[in-house]
């Protein structure tokens, strides 16, 4: 009765969030298309199921594999047996194992202590299995594990002598009969698992797991140097003795994790061999996280701390980009401001002499009044486009690559009163991809904002620029653990503004431009949970609640532009800048739980590590006579010890050009006339009008008018 009860709470621990990291899903006795069931394996795509079958003392039962078709990837409800092939030169079987191909096939012969190598006819097809060569294990016995390191170059196998893992090189990939035994094995694993069946690792080498029937368990090891198994360092055990010791004398005879370690599956053998009765049975669990037994710490992982901080860093560095193309076009503007007449085509004609000068006044606007609405020309256009490219180092994350581009569009103009003052709006467009760690984990995120600027330049030079503005942020987030792919989406909105004091000195030969900026902004990041690729599978999956980021920058330095080049067509100028930047945000708090544990909330704080900041550029613009721009900068942003980005930068500019007046004096003007004469001819005839009118400051009216008709006979 005793026992009966420990079982039942056995069975509920295991059934309930104490033990929710490895939930039991299904089972399905197989008794009937085998008997004396050993070891099991999958097709990567789960579609194939293999099972090992030993042969009985007392019944014509035959080792062989076991074939079976899943209709649905990896749930074995819908498994179908498909073939039975025999092993006639095996004695007693036990681990199964394929090439990465499915082309070549391994069995553990625990009669004979060897490795036998089968070449499949057909990839992934036992039925097609022809024998090939074999391998022996010496000073082993009840040999019955195996692994191979991904590549074939190294095999892995247990036995009961010694209960140390034996590791071998293959001087030919994937084939047993070139091996030869390292001189370095495992220490003794008696102590966790006196009767080893089964090992496998993860993809990298760096866990290793071993289970059998002597605790009916499976048993985590970490590995100091990957594929090196001297290095096996003990982490934790668990039990399944609860299904596979249920009854009778049934052991655990094998088991073994998908590739993305997200399901288990452990093979059970009641027949005594005695009495031939019992079951052949397979177990299926879920493992909620990856590969790791018992869920860990989500923020001890790289990878989830480096998702943490790229959300960070992404909403302060949009921010950057943001404000940066709308200086850009300040700072452009504020190089051709009341300094260069880039065209004669806006000629402002100005004479001394009354009446000339209302006559010229009174033409100009007349043309003016023929070339179109004045008011649609008082905006003016602009353009930016924006790379990125950036690397952060991996501070206790994973490392990140950064990629991005950005769109902007606006226009601006003068204002009416105040010809010195100019105010704009810009919609701004930022695609920011950011690649993290080595196993396919990134951050995509599109962003849309919009900007109101303004800047006014005042006679002493002295300048002030100002910007605010809104942004919505679309992130897709996708993380990879064990080759499980788990996404989700997250949404964020932004708040930003800057303002920019400074002073632009003019010289002849280089112009400068000291100045002191400062930024802020506040970004709310909504909560969102990942999703897995895998149907009826939560590993791993996680809940990221809301999350908030305050950016804070402070920035000095100087501005540098010199004209170097001018003609009658264009005006180049080469353009720089040398700028430390203060980064004085405070740190971000963040909060993640697991799916299936959400009673147990993990926080991790991403701290401000890039306080000191530097910035330097070069750029130049060509700038036609119709006022026209192309500007091109290139900047290098430096975060102190951590990482860096190089951004490019092209932008299409227009700039409104102040007229240039010419003044004309007329001296004399008491004699000063004009004059107008026409000729024409007229059926043999020569007309010809003369007229002349004294132009004077005085109403005295003085005219000569002529009139004259000539024909030559």
């Amino acid at each position: 009765m005793k026992k009966i009860y420990l079982t039942i709470l056995l069975f509920f621990l295991l059934s309930t969030n104490a033990f929710a990291f490895i939930t039991f899903k299904q089972s399905k006795d197989i008794s009937s298309d085998v008997d004396g069931l050993r070891q099991i394996n999958f097709k990567p795509d789960g579609t194939i199921m293999y099972v090992t079958v030993r042969e009985k003392d007392t019944t014509s039962t035959v080792d062989s594999v076991v074939q079976y078709s899943l209709t649905t990837p990896f749930d074995i409800s819908t498994a179908t047996k498909t073939s039975s092939t025999s092993l006639t030169n095996i004695d007693k079987p036990h681990a199964i194992h394929f090439k990465s191909d499915g082309k070549v096939m391994y069995v553990v012969d625990n009669g004979s202590l060897t490795i036998e190598q089968y070449n499949l006819t057909t990839a992934w097809d036992t039925s097609t299995l022809v024998h090939d060569d074999n391998f022996t294990v010496s000073n082993e016995d009840q040999l019955r594990s195996l692994a191979f390191k991904p590549d074939g170059t190294r095999m892995y196998v247990t036995g009961n002598e010694t209960e140390v893992v034996q590791q071998f090189t293959l001087s030919t990939p994937w084939d047993v009969a070139s091996a030869t035994k390292d001189s370095t094995e495992s220490s003794a694993l008696t102590g966790k698992e006196p009767n080893p069946r089964s090992i496998q690792f993860n993809s990298d080498g760096t866990i290793f797991y071993i289970g059998g029937g002597g605790s009916d368990s499976i048993h985590k090891y970490t590995l100091t140097t990957a594929w090196d198994v001297s290095t096996l360092v003990f982490s934790k055990s668990y039990s399944f003795s609860a299904q596979v010791s249920s009854s009778g004398n049934s052991t655990m005879t094998g088991f073994i994790f998908t590739a993305n370690f997200t399901k288990l599956y452990i093979t059970q053998d009641t027949d005594t061999r005695q009495s031939q009765t019992g079951t052949n049975t397979i177990f299926e669990y879920s493992v909620a996280c990856a590969g790791t037994i018992t869920c860990n710490d989500p923020t001890n992982n790289d990878d989830v701390k480096a998702i943490i901080q790229a959300n960070v860093e992404l909403s302060n560095r949009i921010i950057r980009h943001n404000t940066n193309s709308i200086f850009h076009r300040i700072e452009w503007l504020r190089r051709h401001k009341n300094k260069d007449n880039l065209t004669n085509l806006n000629a402002e004609v100005d004479f001394s002499n009354e009446v000339v000068s209302n006559l010229a006044k009174g033409l100009a606007s007349y043309k003016k009044d023929n070339t179109g609405n004045l008011n649609e020309e008082d905006w003016f256009k602009w353009s930016e486009g924006r790379v990125t490219l950036g690397k952060r180092s991996a501070i206790n994350s994973a490392s990140k690559n950064i990629h991005s581009y950005g769109i902007s569009i606006g226009s601006d103009k003068i204002k009416d009163d105040d010809p010195d003052t100019m105010h704009g709006y810009v919609f701004q467009y930022n695609n920011d991809n950011v690649g993290i760690g080595s196993y396919g984990t990134k951050l995509d995120t599109n962003s849309y904002s919009f900007s109101l600027y303004g800047t006014k330049l005042r006679d002493n030079q002295v300048f002030t620029d100002g910007i605010i503005g809104i942004g919505f942020l679309d992130i897709d987030h996708k993380r990879v653990t064990f080759g499980n792919i788990l996404d989700g989406k997250r949404r964020g909105k932004q708040i930003f503004g800057s303002l920019n004091l400074g002073k632009r000195i003019v010289d002849e030969k280089l112009n400068f431009n000291p100045g002191i900026k400062i930024d802020l902004g506040f970004t709310e990041l909504e909560a969102f949970r990942e999703n897995t690729t895998l149907s009826d599978s939560l590993a791993d999956t996680l809940i990221y609640k809301k999350q908030e980021v305050i950016t804070g920058l402070a920035t000095i330095g100087v501005l540098l532009d010199k004209k170097v080049k001018r003609n009658d067509e264009k005006i180049i100028n080469h353009h720089g800048r040398l700028e430390y930047i203060a980064n004085f945000s405070p740190s971000s708090d963040a909060s993640v739980y697991y799916v299936n544990n959400q009673s147990t909330v993990y926080e991790y704080k991403v701290d401000n590590k890039a306080d000191r900041n530097y910035r330097i550029g070069y750029g130049f613009d060509v700038t036609s006579i119709s006022g026209w721009s192309v500007i091109a900068n290139i900047e290098r942003f430096k975060a102190d010890d951590i990482g860096h980005t190089t951004e490019f930068y092209l932008s299409l500019g227009y700039v409104p050009i102040d007229g240039t007046k010419f003044a004309f004096d007329l001296k004399n003007n008491e004699s000063a006339k004009a004059g107008f004469n026409i000729s024409k001819n007229i059926n043999g005839f020569d007309l010809k009008f003369d007229y002349e009118n004294y132009l004077t400051k005085s109403n005295k009216d003085d005219h000569l008018a002529n009139l004259s008709l000539h024909k030559i006979y």
